[in-house]
C-alpha cells in the first residue's frame, strides 16, 4: 500500500532503521504502530531503494549483533552469583537464562568488571581447593617443585611420553599444571625441549620385540595404516614405524604382508555390506561402502612407507 508523500519516507525509513537497528522485526513494528506502513511497503521501499535496502540489512546485522553480544548487567549479575555459590562456569555458559559460549568469550574479552568479577571468584575457589587439599594425591594446586621437575625430565628424556606419563601417574601434575610450570620457568622450559628431543631419538632406537610385531601386524591386517598406529599412545611413533620398515627388511616384509590382509579385510567388509542390500540396493551399498572403498584406496599402495627418492625416480625413468 502507499504510505505518505515521498517528502514522509525519509523520515519513517530513519524510525524504521532506528528501530529494526534495536532488536525489533519490520513486522512488529509495523503491526504495533497503525501510523507506519505495512510490512509489504517496507519490502517495496527497499527492493526500490538500494541504499535503504543496505541500511536495513546493516540494522538487521547490527540487531542480531545486539541479541547475540550485548552486555546484559543483569545477566552477568546472575552468572557470577552462580558462580560464587559453587557452580561450575563450564556447567553455567549456555544453560537457560545464560550467555552462551560465544556471547561468555566476548564479555571476558569487553567488559572489564565481569572479567574481574569472575576472577576474584575464580581466585577465591582456587585458594579454597589448594588449602582444603581436596585429594591428597593430586598436585594440580601445588606450587612449581624442583624435585617433581626433574623427575619429569627424566622420565621424558628416558623415552616415555610426556602426555601419556601425566595422565597415568597420579603423583605427577596433570597436563594443566605442567603446562602452567613451563610458563613460570622458562629454564625448566627450555631443559623439557631439549629432553623432548632426547626422548624421540631414544625411542626411534628402540628395538620391535616380536609381541610388539605381533600387535602392529595384526592392527595393520584389521584394518589400520602406520600413521594410525603412530597416534596411539602405546604404540612407537609413525616417524619410528617409517624407519622400522627402512631399517629393517624382515619388519619392512611383515608390514608388507599384513597389507595385503587388510586389502582382503577391506574387500570382505565391502562383500558382507554388498550381500546385505541385495542385488536392488546398489545405491545403498554404493553409499556405505564408499567409506571403506575410499581409504582402501589410499592404502592399496603400502601400509603407510614412501616410497625412496632412487626408487621414484627410477620408476618415472622406466
Amino acid at each position: 500500500m502507499a504510505f505518505a508523500p515521498p517528502y514522509h519516507q525519509a523520515v519513517v525509513k530513519a524510525a524504521i532503521l532506528a528501530r529494526v537497528a534495536a532488536g525489533e522485526t519490520v513486522k512488529d513494528i509495523c503491526r504495533g504502530d497503525p501510523a507506519l506502513p505495512c510490512a509489504e511497503s517496507v519490502s517495496i521501499w527497499a527492493r526500490e531503494d538500494p541504499v535503504f535496502r543496505e541500511a536495513l540489512v546493516s540494522a538487521r546485522r547490527r540487531a542480531d549483533w545486539m541479541r547475540r553480544f550485548a552486555f546484559d548487567e543483569a545477566k552477568a549479575a546472575a552468572f557470577l552469583a552462580r558462580v560464587a555459590a559453587g557452580e561450575r562456569v563450564t556447567d553455567l555458559v549456555g544453560a537457560p537464562g545464560m550467555p552462551g559460549h560465544a556471547t561468555y568469550r566476548y564479555w571476558r574479552r569487553t567488559q572489564v568488571s565481569f572479567q574481574e568479577g569472575l576472577w576474584r571468584l575464580r581466585g577465591f575457589r582456587y585458594a579454597r581447593l589448594k588449602e582444603q587439599n581436596r585429594r591428597r594425591w593430586q598436585p594440580r594446586w601445588r606450587d612449581f617443585d624442583p624435585v617433581m621437575a626433574d623427575r619429569i625430565l627424566v622420565r621424558v628424556a628416558r623415552g616415555e611420553l610426556w602426555a601419556l606419563m601425566l595422565q597415568t601417574d597420579r603423583f605427577l601434575p596433570d597436563r594443566p599444571a605442567a603446562m602452567r610450570w613451563r610458563a613460570l620457568q622458562p629454564e625448566w622450559d627450555q631443559a623439557l625441549k631439549i629432553a623432548f628431543g632426547v626422548g624421540r631419538r631414544v625411542r626411534a632406537r628402540a628395538r620391535c620385540t616380536p609381541e610388539l610385531l605381533e600387535e602392529i601386524t595384526t592392527r595393520i591386517a584389521t584394518g589400520a595404516s602406520l600413521r594410525s598406529l603412530g597416534a596411539d599412545p602405546h604404540m612407537p611413533s609413525a616417524e619410528t614405524l617409517y624407519a622400522w620398515c627402512a631399517r629393517w627388511p624382515d619388519f619392512a616384509r611383515e608390514v608388507e604382508r599384513a597389507g595385503e590382509f587388510r586389502a582382503w579385510w577391506y574387500h570382505d567388509q565391502i562383500n558382507e555390506i554388498a550381500e546385505r542390500h541385495g542385488p536392488l540396493g546398489l545405491a545403498a551399498t554404493k553409499r556405505e561402502a564408499a567409506p571403506l572403498q575410499r581409504r582402501l584406496n589410499r592404502l592399496a599402495k603400502r601400509p603407510g612407507r614412501k616410497p625412496a627418492r632412487a626408487e621414484r625416480s627410477v620408476g618415472r625413468r622406466g
